[in-house]
C-alpha cells in the first residue's frame, strides 16, 4: 500500500493520543481544504475544553499540518459514551456513486482501504468522456465501435448523455428499438416490490446492419424524444438502488450480458460533472477514454476531474485530442505540453503495481528497455470537414483516424479472454512444460522440418534461378536452407510451391557429403595451384564435375563420342572408395593444371548442361562452410572464393544455363572480397533478413509444437495458416505465451517488439537460433517459480517478463560466443567489454580498443566501421556515443542501467 500525507497524519495523532481501548481518532478533511478532528483520548480528562483546543492545535503546529483547523471535537472517554459516540466505521470505498462521494474519498484516503484491483469483468466496459461538448466524442464511440465489430468483437453501444442523447441518430439506427435505457431505468426506479418489469432489456437495443462485418453491433438508445422523455429524466437518479440491492447499471449490465454475450460495450457519457457523468465513469466503467480540445479551458477541466477519479485507482485511463485544428509541429507541440501535463496527474494503481511488483519487473526496467515507448504519442484526430457534414455515422474513408482508440480497447479486451483461458494454476504450469522450442536444425532427418521451417519473405527470392549469392551473417539460416534442399527435398517442393519440381540439387561444397577437402587439404591446394600455375576457378570446375560423377547423375559418352574423356573416365574410375583422400585432392590439382585436361573438363560440364536441357532439368549446385573450410590467412580464401565467382562468370558466358549456382557466404566475407567484375553478383544476390513477421511466426511455429499450447490458441485466436496470416493475428496468438506489453501501463513496450529488437543487431540482422534459446531459457526460469507461493503468477500469460530477460541473457551469452569463434583474433576486445557502458562515448570505446586490438585492425576509424559491419555497434548522432547492439551486451557483461 502507498503511503499518503493524510494517512501519516491520522497515524501521528493516533499514536500520540489513543492510549486505551476506549480511545479512538476520527481524521476528516473538507473538499474546502479544512482539517476536522474528533479525538476521544485520556489526555483530555483533565482539561477543559480550550486547553484541550489549545493542546491539539499544538500538537498540530509540530506536525507542520499544512490544513487550517475546521471542527474540533475533543472528548474523554467518559463524556464520549455520555454522549453516545461511537468510533467510525470502516467504510466502503467500493460504494462511489457521486462526485461528492469521490471527492470525499480523493481529500481523505486514510479513511478508506486501500482499493482492490478491479477484477476483470466481461463484458468490459469503456466510457467515452468529454468535460465539454463539440469534441468529438460520440463520431468517436461511433466509429470505434464500427472497427472492433468489424474486427469481430460483439460491441453494445450505450447513450447515456440523457440530457443531449443521439448515438441512435449518429448510428442512423433503423428501425429504432420499442424503448430505450430511460424508459429501462425509470420503470426499474419505481416498480412496486414483487411486480416484474415489463420493460425487459430486449426491447431497448437494436442492432446496426454490418454485411462484410464478422461481429455484431448493438445500440441501445437513450430513448424517443418528447414530453415523456423530459419528464422521466428530470425525475430519474443514477444513484438509485432497486429492492435487490443492484444499482441501476448493474442491473443493466447483468441483463445485457444474459441477452448478448457482448465482448464490449461502449458508453457515451454525459459531458462535464454531473450524476450521469458519474454513473458513466464512477460506477461503469472499466476504461476511460476522454476527449479534449487543446486548450486550457478543457485542461483545467479535466485536472480537477483526474483529481477525483485518482482515488479510484483500478481504472485505465487515456486521452485523445479533437478536433485538432492544426497539425503541425507548432499545434501538435501545445498538444504533447498538455498531454504531459495530464499523464503526470494520473495515479494509476497499475502503474503502483508495477513499481512494487518484482514478478512483473526486471532490473532492466530502468534502461534502455523502455527508452522507446509504444505510445510515444498523443492519441490525436485533426478537424475533419467530412466528419463535421456527416449525416450519419461511421464515414468509411475516415475510420483509420479512430484505429489507435480500436486497438487500446482491443488490448485491454484480449487481456480478459486470455485471463478466462489460461485460469487454473496446475494446468497453467502443465502447459509451460509442455513448450520445447526446439532449434530448427535441416542437417538432422529425424526433425519435422516441415513443420519447424519457417519460409521468410526471402525464400521467394531465393528460388530465383538467377540469385546466385546468398549473403546473411552467421545464423541468419544460410546453412539451413543448404541443407533443407538436400536432405529434405519433398519439404523444400512444398515450400516452394511447384516452383523446384525440375531441379536436382548438389552439394558443391559443404557437409552435406563427409568425403570432401579439408581445410589442410585447400591450404595444400592452394601452393600446388600457385606452383603448377593451376586456377581456382578450374579446380572448382573439376570439383563439380567430380561431384556429379560420384552422385551418378553424369556418366561419359561411350564410342567416338567419348574418346577425348578417356582420361577424365580413367582418373575418376581410379579413385579410392567414399572418403576424401591424397587421390582426389591430387586428380583435382592435376585436373586444374593441366592445359588439355581443363578444356576436357569445360567441355564435358558443356555436355553435362546439354543433357539436363533435353530433361528439362536445372541443376543447382549449394556451396557452404567456405567461411570454415577455407583459412583466411595467406589468402587462400580469398583466391579460392574468387575462383569460384569466377567459374560462375564463365558458365554464363558459354550459356550453360541448366546449370546454376547457390553460394552461401558470410555477409563480412563478401563485403570484404575484391576482383574483377564483382558487380556482375549485383542484383543476383539475397541479403538474409528476418523480418518481424518472419520471426514471429517462427516463434509461433515452435510455440505449437505443444498440443497444449496450440489448444490455447485455438481457443482464443485460431491461426489457419501460420505463412499465411497477417503480423496482427500472429502477435494475438503469441500474447498467450508471453503477454502484450512488458510492463502495465499504455507507454510499456509491447513484447514481440521489445523481444525482435533484442535478437536484433546493429546492422538489422536478427538471429532465429537466439529465439529459441530466449524461449528455452525463458521457459526454464518459469518453472522456477513452480510452488513458491509468495511470488504471484501473471494471469494473462505463461512467460512472466522476468523470464524472458533471463532467457535473453542465455541467447546473448550464445551470441556472444559465437562472434568469438567468428573473430578468434579479436577475443581480447571482446573480453574487454565487461563493465563497459552500452552506451560508450568514442573516447570510452577508443580506450578499450588502444588496450586489446589495435595490433589487429587499426586505424580506430576503421575499426569502428567494422563493428557496424559486423553489426555489433553503430554510432548515434544524436547522444554522440555509440551504441552496442542489445543481442551483445548481456552476454558481455557490459552495463545498462543509466545510460539514458
Amino acid at each position: 500500500m502507498q503511503e499518503t500525507w493524510q494517512g501519516t497524519l491520522k497515524q501521528e495523532i493516533t499514536n500520540y493520543y489513543v492510549s486505551s481501548p476506549q480511545a479512538w481518532v476520527d481524521v476528516n478533511i473538507s473538499t474546502s481544504g479544512l482539517l476536522n478532528l474528533t479525538i476521544v483520548s485520556d489526555h483530555f480528562a483533565d482539561l477543559s475544553i480550550p486547553q484541550r483546543k489549545e493542546q491539539v492545535l499544538s500538537f498540530l503546529h509540530q506536525l507542520k499540518v499544512p490544513l487550517s483547523p475546521g471542527f474540533l471535537s475533543l472528548y474523554a472517554p467518559q463524556e464520549a459514551e455520555s454522549l453516545n459516540l461511537s468510533r467510525p466505521q470502516v467504510v466502503n470505498g467500493s460504494l462511489v456513486y457521486t462526485w461528492q462521494d469521490l471527492a470525499l474519498q480523493a481529500a481523505n484516503p486514510q479513511n478508506y482501504p486501500q482499493p482492490a484491483q478491479r477484477e476483470p469483468r466481461v463484458p468490459r466496459t469503456v466510457t467515452f468522456y468529454s468535460f465539454k461538448g463539440g469534441v468529438g466524442r460520440t463520431t468517436a464511440l461511433t466509429h470505434v465501435a464500427w472497427i472492433l465489430a468489424m474486427r469481430g468483437r460483439k460491441v453494445v453501444a450505450v447513450d447515456l448523455d440523457l440530457e443531449a442523447p443521439g448515438l441512435s441518430t449518429a448510428f442512423n439506427l433503423n428501425p429504432q428499438p420499442e424503448y430505450g435505457i430511460v424508459d429501462y431505468f425509470y420503470e426499474r426506479s419505481y416498480l412496486p416490490e414483487g411486480v416484474e418489469p415489463s420493460i425487459s432489456v430486449a426491447k431497448i437495443f437494436g442492432e446496426v446492419r454490418m454485411p462484410n462485418a464478422t461481429g455484431r453491433l448493438f445500440v441501445v438508445p437513450a430513448g424517443y424524444l418528447n414530453l415523456d422523455y423530459v419528464s422521466k429524466v428530470d425525475d430519474l437518479r443514477a444513484i438509485t438502488v432497486v429492492d435487490s440491492g443492484e444499482s441501476l447499471w448493474s442491473v443493466f449490465t447483468r441483463e445485457i450480458k444474459e441477452q448478448l454475450q457482448p465482448d464490449i460495450i461502449l458508453v457515451d457519457s454525459r459531458t462535464g460533472i454531473n450524476q450521469w457523468g458519474a454513473l458513466s465513469l464512477l460506477q461503469a466503467a472499466d476504461e476511460v477514454i476522454i476527449f479534449l480540445f487543446p486548450n486550457e479551458q478543457n485542461r483545467q477541466g479535466i485536472e480537477l476531474l483526474l483529481q477525483s477519479i485518482q482515488a479510484l485507482k483500478n481504472i485505465s485511463i487515456n486521452f485523445v485530442f479533437t478536433p485538432v485544428p492544426d497539425v503541425t509541429e507548432t499545434g501538435m507541440s501545445k498538444v504533447r505540453k498538455i498531454w504531459n501535463n495530464l499523464h503526470k496527474n494520473i495515479k494509476n494503481a497499475r502503474d503502483i503495481n508495477d513499481e512494487t511488483n518484482e514478478d512483473e519487473t526486471s532490473d532492466s526496467d530502468s534502461d534502455l528497455d523502455e527508452s522507446q515507448p509504444e505510445l510515444a504519442e498523443p492519441l490525436v484526430v485533426p478537424y475533419l470537414s467530412p466528419i463535421a457534414l456527416a449525416d450519419s455515422y461511421p464515414v468509411p474513408a475516415l475510420v483509420d483516424y479512430y484505429t489507435r482508440i480500436a486497438n487500446l480497447i482491443d488490448e485491454e479486451t484480449d487481456e480478459l479472454k486470455r485471463k478466462s483461458i489460461l485460469t487454473g494454476a496446475e494446468h497453467r504450469w502443465e502447459i509451460i512444460e509442455s513448450l520445447e522450442f526446439p532449434e530448427v536444425n535441416a542437417a538432422d532427418p529425424k526433425q519435422e522440418l516441415s513443420l519447424l521451417f519457417q519460409r521468410t519473405t526471402d525464400f521467394e527470392r531465393f528460388l530465383d534461378d538467377m540469385n546466385c549469392l546468398i549473403r546473411g551473417r552467421k545464423g541468419t539460416g544460410k546453412t539451413a536452407l543448404y541443407w533443407l534442399l538436400l536432405k529434405h527435398k519433398s519439404v523444400a517442393q512444398k515450400l516452394a510451391h511447384g516452383r523446384l519440381d525440375n531441379t536436382v540439387c548438389f552439394s558443391g561444397h559443404g557437409r552435406f557429403h563427409d568425403s570432401r577437402p579439408s581445410r589442410d587439404e585447400f591450404k595444400t591446394i592452394q601452393k600446388e595451384l600457385q606452383r603448377e600455375e593451376g586456377s581456382w576457378e578450374a579446380f572448382w570446375r573439376a570439383y563439380l564435375l567430380l561431384r556429379l560423377f560420384k552422385e551418378k547423375y553424369f556418366k561419359f559418352p561411350r564410342g567416338k563420342k567419348g574418346a577425348k574423356f578417356n582420361e577424365l573416365k580413367a582418373i575418376f574410375r581410379d579413385l579410392p572408395g567414399d572418403r576424401w583422400k591424397y587421390e582426389y585432392t591430387q586428380s583435382l590439382i592435376h585436373l586444374s593444371s593441366d592445359s588439355s585436361l581443363r578444356l576436357i573438363v569445360k567441355d564435358a560440364i558443356d555436355l553435362i548442361d546439354e543433357q539436363a536441357k533435353s530433361k528439362s532439368e536445372t541443376l543447382w549446385f549449394l556451396y557452404d562452410d567456405l567461411d570454415e573450410d577455407f583459412p583466411e590467412v595467406g589468402e587462400v580464401r580469398h583466391q579460392a572464393l574468387t575462383g569460384l565467382f569466377q567459374l560462375i562468370q564463365a558458365c554464363e558466358a558459354r550459356r550453360t544455363v541448366a546449370i546454376r549456382f547457390k553460394i552461401f557466404l558470410r555477409e563480412d566475407i563478401w563485403t570484404r572480397l575484391n576482383f574483377d567484375n564483382k558487380s556482375h553478383f549485383n542484383g543476383r544476390d539475397i541479403l538474409l533478413q528476418w523480418t518481424r513477421i518472419d520471426f514471429l511466426r517462427l516463434a509461433l511455429r515452435q510455440a505449437i509444437q505443444s498440443n497444449d499450447f496450440k489448444n490455447l490458441v485455438d481457443r482464443f485466436s485460431p491461426v489457419e495458416s501460420i505463412d499465411q496470416a497477417s503480423e496482427e493475428t500472429i502477435d494475438r496468438a503469441l500474447e498467450l505465451l508471453w503477454g502484450s506489453r512488458r510492463r502495465r501501463g499504455q507507454k510499456a513496450k509491447y513484447v514481440s517488439r521489445w523481444v525482435y529488437e533484442r535478437l536484433t543487431d546493429s546492422s538489422g540482422t536478427t538471429f532465429p537460433r537466439s529465439l529459441s534459446l530466449l524461449l528455452k531459457g525463458s521457459k526454464e526460469q518459469e518453472l522456477t517459480y513452480r510452488g513458491q507461493t509468495s511470488i504471484q503468477s501473471p494471469t494473462d500469460r505463461l512467460l512472466r517478463g522476468k523470464s524472458l530477460e533471463i532467457g535473453l541473457k542465455k541467447a546473448s551469452e550464445e551470441r556472444c560466443n559465437a562472434i568469438k569463434e567468428e573473430y578468434p583474433d579479436l577475443r581480447r576486445f571482446f573480453d574487454h567489454l565487461k563493465g563497459v557502458s552500452a552506451l560508450p562515448t568514442r573516447e570510452e570505446l577508443q580506450t578499450v580498443w588502444q588496450e586489446s586490438a589495435q595490433n589487429v585492425l587499426s586505424p580506430f576509424d576503421e575499426f569502428a566501421d567494422w563493428l557496424n559491419e559486423i553489426g555489433l555497434a553503430e554510432w548515434r548522432d544524436n547522444e554522440q556515443r555509440y551504441k552496442i547492439a542489445d543481442i551483445y551486451v548481456y552476454g558481455f557483461e557490459m552495463i545498462r542501467i543509466g545510460t539514458v
